[in-house]
């Protein structure tokens, strides 16, 4: 078993915000295995689907971005799963709208999300598939991130959406290397 974490903020002010990209993704996983319900659970919404034989717990935080860690922790607790077991998904300003990188094994590079994830776990040896959002023109980070995506970049963020899918496909059932190689391509 392993688990997928989309990063972002409950309630429908948030819903279409840059910093609610994993949750997007999350959605869109869920979307694609048929599975509609998420149950309250380690302090967040979660369904499970089985992605190549291997039975994967969909989890997204309701404990808002800056606590995610205290979810993950609950759940990886439970669910007695290693870090290497986990995959997080989350907004990335240093990226551009469109790109998508995966990394394991890397620091936070200030997102308060994977930071208290690594806090909470006291590990950052977890996979990361780090969504571009780009950095704002002299707004402030803050309004950026909990803003919502204009329709053009709505647009481009939902044709994203299916590209991010199938890394984390590859990534489960190929490994880094091609999930990168996959993921890091320019369309």
């Amino acid at each position: 078993m392993r688990i997928i974490v989309g990063l972002g903020n409950p309630g429908r002010r948030y819903q279409n915000t840059r910093h609610n990209f994993g949750f997007m993704v999350i959605d869109e996983l869920a979307r694609k295995y048929r599975v509609r319900f998420f149950f309250p659970r380690y302090k967040g919404r979660v369904c499970r689907v089985t992605i190549n034989e291997e039975e994967i717990l969909l989890l997204k935080p309701y404990t808002y971005m800056n606590r995610s860690g205290e979810s993950v922790a609950r759940a990886m607790e439970r669910l007695n799963l290693y870090s290497d077991q986990l995959i997080v998904v989350h907004d990335d300003l240093d990226l551009e709208l469109g790109q998508v990188k995966i990394n394991f094994a890397s620091k936070s590079a200030g997102h308060k999300g994977v930071e208290s994830i690594i806090s909470e776990l006291g590990t950052d040896e977890f996979y990361r598939v780090r969504l571009g959002i780009g950095r704002p023109e002299g707004d402030e980070v803050v309004d950026y991130v909990l803003s919502p995506f204009s329709p053009q970049e709505l647009e481009k963020v939902k044709k994203m959406l299916p590209k991010v899918v199938k890394a984390i496909e590859i990534l489960l059932t190929e490994g880094l290397e091609r999930a990168r190689n996959f993921a890091h391509r320019r369309d």
